[in-house]
């Protein structure tokens, strides 16, 4: 089995225009988990710097974990392939050590908020899906 480094880098809340550079740094100074999601809206500047750590130290693929989260609205069986590959193009990357349901709560999917955010109706409150989390989970299988 794989294992998963105990420590690792948050990209949450991190600032545009920062995040590649606050992961290269990660890497360099040892760290070799990244905890990523599509929510996070920041998934290619964390691929950006990836690439360069990859690229300028002696840091293999193979060597860092990566971990991102499906998005509330993709819980669907049809949106559950589309989201992650999504995430792995962001990321530059060919797979993913850890893909997670980010929250076990399914909300419509709508074209604004596919990657973010929480679909709201005319009252203002948060659309919710019919989804159960077992259909979720065994697309997620496949």
């Amino acid at each position: 089995g794989a294992s998963m480094p105990l420590v690792g880098l948050g990209t949450w809340k991190a600032g545009t225009g920062e995040v590649a550079a606050a992961v290269k740094h990660a890497l360099k100074t040892g760290y070799r988990h990244l905890d990523c999601a599509s929510d996070y809206a920041n998934e290619a500047e964390v691929g950006q710097g990836i690439a360069e750590a990859i690229k300028e130290f002696d840091i293999k693929r193979e060597d860092i974990w990566v971990t991102s989260k499906l998005w509330n609205t993709n819980h669907s069986k049809e949106h559950v392939r589309w989201a992650c590959e999504e995430s792995l193009k962001d990321l530059g990357l060919e797979y993913l050590d850890l893909y997670l349901i980010h929250f076990p709560i399914a909300m419509k999917h709508t074209e604004e908020t596919k990657r973010s955010g929480a679909p709201r109706g005319p009252d203002g409150k948060v659309e919710f899906a019919p989804v159960s989390i077992m259909e979720t989970w065994q697309a997620m299988e496949e």
